[in-house]
C-alpha cells in the first residue's frame, strides 16, 4: 500500500519500445481521468505525497552476457552505480560509476578509475541494443525528490547501449 491507501501494483512503463503507462498519485490519477497506480510516497507523516518510484527495472533479453562482451568492440563495462541526479524535466543524468572495466575487441581488458556516466533517460532507453537473460536486482538507495528521500530499488540484465558520455578526471 502506498502512502495514500492505494493498494501498490506492477506498472508497465514501456513495453516493446513503446511509452504504455505513467506512475500516479491520487491527485494526478484524478486531474487526468486515470487510475492511481500506488505511487504516492512520501518521507514521512510530515511530508505530502508525491509520484515516486519504488522498485524499477528492466525485464530480461534473451542475449547471454558474455556474448554481448564479445559483440562490443570497443566500451566500458559498468559493474556498479554509485550515487547520482537526474533532472526530471528533461530526463538527463549523471551517474557515478564505482566499479567499471574497459572492453577493447569483445574483451575485458583493464579496470577504470571512478568517472561519471552521463546521459539522457530517453535516449538511453531507445540506444539499448542488446539485452541479456541475466537479470538481477541492484543494492537498495533513496530517491531524492523535492527535499524527501524515499527507498527505492532497481534492477537489469546485462544491457548494451549504443552510446553515452563517460566523463572524470585526467589520470
Amino acid at each position: 500500500i502506498d502512502d495514500e491507501g492505494t493498494p501498490t501494483q506492477c506498472t508497465v512503463l514501456i513495453e516493446n519500445g513503446v511509452l504504455t503507462d505513467y506512475m500516479w498519485d491520487y491527485l494526478r490519477a484524478r486531474k487526468e481521468g486515470r487510475p492511481q497506480s500506488g505511487n504516492g510516497r512520501r518521507q514521512s507523516y510530515q511530508h505530502l505525497p508525491m509520484v515516486r518510484m519504488t522498485n524499477t527495472y528492466v525485464l530480461n533479453g534473451a542475449e547471454e552476457p558474455d556474448d554481448i562482451i564479445r559483440a562490443t568492440e570497443y566500451g566500458v563495462y559498468v559493474a556498479k552505480l554509485g550515487g547520482g541526479s537526474v533532472n526530471t524535466a528533461s530526463g538527463d543524468f549523471v551517474f557515478g560509476m564505482t566499479e567499471a572495466y574497459l572492453i577493447e575487441n569483445g574483451q575485458i581488458t583493464e579496470p577504470l578509475r571512478e568517472g561519471n556516466l552521463i546521459g539522457n533517460g530517453p535516449q538511453v532507453l531507445r540506444d539499448i541494443d542488446l539485452l541479456g537473460n541475466d537479470f538481477a536486482m541492484g543494492n537498495p538507495g533513496t530517491c531524492g525528490k523535492d527535499g524527501q528521500g524515499v527507498p527505492v530499488g532497481d534492477g537489469q540484465p546485462t544491457l548494451r547501449v549504443k552510446s553515452l558520455t563517460i566523463g572524470g578526471t585526467a589520470a
